[in-house]
């Protein structure tokens, strides 16, 4: 009698499996970039797994760029890496206090210009965009968003101003990354502390949205960088009065 070969199904390795259930959850549950996972705890229960498995397949997903930890927060849906061959033109999102500066002092050099040349070339329609921008952040003070959306609008309708494409390659990019704090756990003492803290930002935007439609590009330029300055001040702050937390 001859006997057939037996082949057997490899194994899946349970850090795998785990990894491939992270990536469904996400999938099902509809998490978006800056969304936070559930607690290691909770995935432990769900999986059926120990706390290591999930941790080593976090951080699998981590090295690929898909997911991303905060000390002390949790763990985050990362944006998707791109396809294979593509260019990516910044590095990972920001961890600590350090990379938030470090974006900010980068966001700096790249978009007082912008203000300018906006200031110089904005059109009607781009005006338009922008005050669309202001009057969306504005509505948005109190709700859970921080405002992130309408701010990056904001600063993206003044990269279509420039008519440089590369400026808005740029602000798209970057994503969440440009306006990090609510996927970063920006928190407040009261909505009154939140509320006058956006409405800060607000008044820098709307100097810098007069400075640009009043076509004077020397003051957008300093209205940016101001604004800009006050920003990364801002994420030291609230690092320091946080120890060693990251905020908006």
């Amino acid at each position: 009698m001859v006997l057939e070969p037996m082949i057997a199904a490899a194994p899946v390795h349970l850090t795998d499996r785990v990894k491939l259930d992270l990536m469904r959850l996400i999938e099902a549950s509809n998490l978006k970039p800056g969304d936070k996972l559930p607690a290691a705890d909770e995935l432990c229960r769900q999986f059926a797994v120990s706390r290591t498995v999930v941790r080593e397949a976090i951080a699998s997903l981590k090295a690929e760029g898909r997911l991303r930890s905060l000390r002390g927060s949790g763990v985050y849906v990362e944006t998707p890496p791109p396809a294979a061959g593509g260019l990516s033109l910044f590095m990972a999102a920001p961890e600590e206090i350090a990379d938030i500066l470090d974006f900010m002092e980068f966001r700096i050099s790249v978009e007082v210009e912008a203000a300018g040349l906006a200031a110089e070339r904005r059109t009607e329609v781009n005006l338009l965009r922008m005050a669309q921008a202001l009057a969306q952040f504005r509505n948005s003070v109190r709700d859970k968003t921080l405002a992130s959306d309408a701010d990056r609008a904001f600063h993206r309708a003044i990269a279509d101003a420039t008519s440089n494409k590369r400026f808005r390659l740029f602000v798209d990019e970057m994503g969440e990354r440009l306006i990090p704090r609510r996927a970063l756990g920006a928190s407040f003492a009261d909505e009154k502390s939140k509320a006058e803290f956006l409405e800060v930002i607000a008044g820098e935007h709307q100097r810098i949205f007069d400075a640009i439609t009043e076509r004077k590009p020397d003051e957008a330029r300093l209205a940016m960088r101001r604004h800009l300055e006050d920003g990364r001040r801002r994420y030291r702050e609230w690092s320091l009065a946080h120890d060693g937390g990251l905020g908006g």
